[in-house]
């Protein structure tokens, strides 16, 4: 990312006042400004970046399009230091509901903590590893079944529409089921579909996922690699 002298700050929904700034207290950012007249207004702040909140009757939680995208130094470290807080101060890392903190995998780039004002923030990694790790799923001259499975992922990493993943993989291997060439593409839908299943807590799917990988010939060597790749931390 290129340095640059103009600067863009996010305003972001201050549905629940309190709670919205409590939130982002217990993840290290600190109250810079707030006031409650003429209007509620408030900014808080970590190593430089700047959430702006404001506050309107009318809007709600569900309203879409409240978010921003964070560039950070070591999405790993920060990440764990969130998950962190989480068990602090909820007993449990939560990806549901309000405020959740999405699942990433260990070799990610990438998460998103959800406040419970519904605001959406991006944390993604400084460099060219975040643009290299999904770069793939740009590709004009994929399969059909390698487009399935990049729309999966974007639905998984990027919305966490678990269940709109889940059947893209499902609708893409029953149409594709009966080509004679099953290989490394197949399996990579399989884990995939295998790490939704679990995520999703249906074990019988993901059983059946991982015995129609073992029929597969594909080597163990790259089935591992492709499960570290895909599977998320919890």
């Amino acid at each position: 990312m290129k340095h640059s002298t103009w600067a863009a700050i996010p305003i972001l929904k201050y549905v629940f006042i309190d709670a919205t700034l409590t939130f982002w207290e217990t993840l290290g950012f600190k109250i810079t400004f707030r006031q409650d007249r003429p209007y509620k207004y408030a900014v808080l702040e970590r190593e430089g970046s700047h959430l702006h909140f404001h506050y309107s009757k009318n809007i709600e939680i569900s309203t879409p399009g409240n978010g921003c995208l964070i560039i950070i130094n070591d999405v790993q470290k920060v990440y764990q230091e969130f998950c962190g807080a989480f068990k602090r101060h909820l007993g449990r890392i939560p990806s549901t509901d309000l405020p959740r903190i999405s699942r990433m995998k260990p070799a990610g780039t990438r998460f998103t903590v959800t406040d419970p004002s519904g605001n959406s923030v991006i944390f993604i990694q400084q460099g060219p590893e975040d643009e290299a790790d999904y770069e793939f799923t740009r590709q004009k001259d994929a399969t059909e079944l390698g487009k399935s499975i990049a729309l999966a992922l974007k639905l998984k990493d990027f919305k966490e529409d678990y269940l709109a993943a889940a059947k893209t993989l499902d609708n893409a291997l029953k149409k594709h089921l009966n080509q004679e060439d099953k290989g490394i593409q197949y399996a990579e839908a399989f884990i995939i579909r295998a790490e939704l299943a679990r995520i999703l807590n249906d074990p019988a799917k993901e059983k059946d996922c991982y015995k129609s990988l073992g029929d597969l010939e594909v080597s163990a060597e790259k089935i591992s690699e492709l499960k570290s790749k895909h599977r998320y931390d919890r």
